[in-house]
């Protein structure tokens, strides 16, 4: 009887260590899983940061700079506030007049950057007035007569899509009738007066000089970013930026943006007054890129 009592009791210690061991194992082998997801969520967690932080908005760009900063716009090829240029007449705080009339925000894609080598294969207008509101849209793809288009795959125009559309000859009078008894905008204006003045000029149109808002150099005065691209400046109002590079898709964004950026700074004022455009007879003619239309 003895023997058998003291067999039963360390079969009994033993099964007690067995599973005080078991116990052990599954209590490490749960603290190693815990640790295992923690450093598994570490790089998830790492790249939201990095998402969040991918764009600045402009107030961090401010912190540091004195109080009498102002911003810079030198460059050959930007027109300078408050200049009479060729055709337009920009806009700056300080000029003689100030004109209340609607926004032509004009845009064009071309095959180059200067009209004495390339041609306009793509133009877009949007007359709003102060309030944002669209009063008239306009926009074709242009044929360049010269079967170049340049880079195809910034603006997506190919040869085949502008080989039966009007030839920039054709559409002068649409351009002039939208753009008339307006201000024009665009950003970096340069670019689109050098095509404008050029195509006026083969045309043989004598037209006086048109007052004109440059977004690059207003966005510069009244905006404080890491760069003045026109995506850039879209993206810092909240807007996404649909069909970039085409000149329908460029407007579009900027009239969405315009009248606030205005309400950022003091009134523009023009070096020149606002005159009424030559009559010149409108064709209609347009053909609308697919992806605008």
């Amino acid at each position: 009887m003895l023997i058998g009592g003291a067999f039963y009791l360390l079969k009994k210690r033993k099964k007690a260590k067995l599973a005080n061991q078991k116990s052990q194992i599954e209590t490490i082998r749960k603290s190693n899983t815990k640790k295992t997801r923690v450093t598994n969520k570490s790089p998830t967690k790492k790249k939201a940061v990095t998402k969040a932080s991918k764009y600045v908005s402009s107030r961090d760009f401010t912190q540091g700079r004195s109080s009498d900063w102002v911003p810079k716009y030198e460059a050959p090829m930007f027109a300078q506030p408050g200049e009479k240029s060729d055709l337009f007449s920009y806009a700056s705080f300080t000029a003689e007049y100030e004109i209340e009339a609607p926004f032509s925000i004009i845009d064009f894609e071309t095959s180059g950057f200067q009209p004495s080598s390339a041609r306009v294969l793509e133009v877009a207008v949007i007359k709003i007035d102060s309030q944002g509101q669209i009063l008239e849209e306009y926009t074709t793809l242009v044929n360049p007569e010269d079967g170049n288009v340049g880079r195809t795959d910034i603006h997506q125009i190919t040869l085949s899509m502008v080989k039966n559309a009007p030839r920039l000859s054709e559409i002068i009078g649409d351009l002039i009738n939208i753009l008339d008894s307006s201000i024009v905008v665009a950003h970096n204006a340069r670019f689109e007066e050098n095509f404008l003045e050029s195509a006026f000029r083969e045309a043989g149109i004598k037209h006086p000089l048109m007052p004109t808002i440059d977004t690059l150099w207003l966005s510069r005065q009244v905006l404080s970013l890491p760069n003045y691209k026109l995506a850039t400046v879209i993206e810092e109002f909240g807007y996404d930026f649909e069909d970039a590079h085409t000149a329908l898709g460029d407007v579009r964004a900027m009239a969405r943006v315009l009248p606030e950026m205005m309400s950022r700074g003091k009134k523009a004022k023009f070096p020149s007054k606002l005159l009424k455009s030559p009559p010149h007879t409108a064709t209609g003619k347009i053909l609308s890129r697919k992806k605008n239309a």
